[in-house]
């Protein structure tokens, strides 16, 4: 049998989505096992976890070698267990006897900047700026009414801050669209962005007008990931569209996800061939490029952004997708993403023995 560990920094995080991977596995001839990095025993090298149950349906504790396949889930954050757990992450992954399905992407500042030298990908990049001083905020909103500042290694929408001029001020609100400040100095503006570099790397982008005719902003997710020969494929699409009066169409931020159909069949048929064209450049290029230059991964979460002259612009690429996609999906399309991990496995696991 080959072992996969499932790696989360919280032992019940996507215990949902773990376990329909695990009851799919013993067809593929793996075990599943699932634990956090900061229960591997430093001195014997054991975990303490649990494995899943093939006769009871079950997961029961149990201490067992660090599995030699591992699909990394963890989300950090800046609390004491993301601290500690990156670093045995890292340890991991430079391990020789271990695999991971996916590595991971490092922050976004290294993908705009990877992304940007692609010949046909950075016409899809929006201009980015690293954010270091108050004069990178004063020189973008001379060409622009509104800029957005997004932390590098953010998800899920946090730490996101829409700066406007207001007449002789500056706005700053939230994702969630509560003003944070008015700015009327610029030691005020200074003290702000050394508060964002305190918390975060940050980069700054012109906002684009991503909204509905409703003013509801939105966005575009696709869930790509290996199949069973490495090959990459797209699972899903689909739009998110967040509460009107906020500025991310970010799931934790109360937006609703709805099939991909209800909002293209809406779109003037002129714009719908440019943005599909757009769509399916990036889609085909892409994956494989961030897998060659960045790599290697398993899966691939895109978020797509749409303007009103049908200009589509590559907003984020998350290398550890959530899963709430998947109820868009009917069953044996959710069957396919749920044994996509195992499939993938059992690739590696052909190209370990191989070598």
């Amino acid at each position: 049998m080959i072992s996969l560990g499932f790696v989360t920094l919280d032992e019940q995080q996507e215990s949902a989505y773990c376990t329909e991977v695990a009851r799919r596995a013993k067809q593929y001839g793996i075990s599943i096992y699932r634990f956090s990095p900061l229960a591997i025993d430093p001195r014997t090298e054991n975990v303490r976890g649990v494995v899943f149950d093939d006769k009871s349906g079950e997961w029961t504790d149990a201490v067992f070698p660090i599995p030699p396949f591992l699909y990394d889930r963890c989300f950090y954050g800046h609390d004491d267990r993301s601290k500690k757990a990156k670093p045995i992450m890292h340890w991991l992954k430079q391990r020789p006897d271990v695999t991971f399905l996916g590595y991971g992407l490092p922050g976004k500042w290294s993908v705009y900047e990877t992304l940007s030298a692609h010949p046909l990908l950075s016409a899809y990049v929006p201009p980015t700026v690293r954010l270091e001083r108050a004069d990178h905020v004063l020189d973008l909103l001379r060409h622009e009414q509104a800029i957005v500042a997004k932390p590098v290694h953010g998800s899920g929408g946090r730490g996101i801050y829409i700066i406007q001029k207001k007449g002789k001020t500056l706005s700053v609100q939230d994702g969630r669209g509560q003003e944070r400040a008015v700015i009327t100095r610029r030691n005020e503006l200074e003290q702000f962005v050394a508060s964002l570099q305190r918390r975060d790397g940050y980069a700054l982008q012109p906002l684009l007008s991503l909204s509905t005719e409703a003013r509801e902003p939105f966005d575009l997710r696709f869930l790509l990931q290996k199949d069973e020969t490495g090959r990459w494929v797209e699972r899903v699409r689909a739009v998110r569209i967040g509460r009107p009066g906020t500025w991310v169409a970010n799931l934790r931020a109360g937006a609703d996800m709805r099939p991909f159909a209800d909002w293209f069949d809406h779109l003037p048929s002129s714009k719908r061939i440019l943005v599909l064209d757009s769509i399916d450049t990036i889609i085909r290029t892409l994956p494989a490029y961030m897998d060659n230059e960045l790599g290697p991964l398993f899966e691939i979460g895109l978020d797509l952004g749409v303007a009103d002259n049908g200009a589509v612009w590559i907003l984020d690429v998350n290398s550890k997708p959530g899963r709430k996609i998947i109820s868009l999906l009917p069953p044996e399309q959710q069957n396919d993403i749920y044994e996509a991990p195992l499939r993938y496995c059992r690739f590696l696991a052909s190209e370990v023995a191989n070598r």
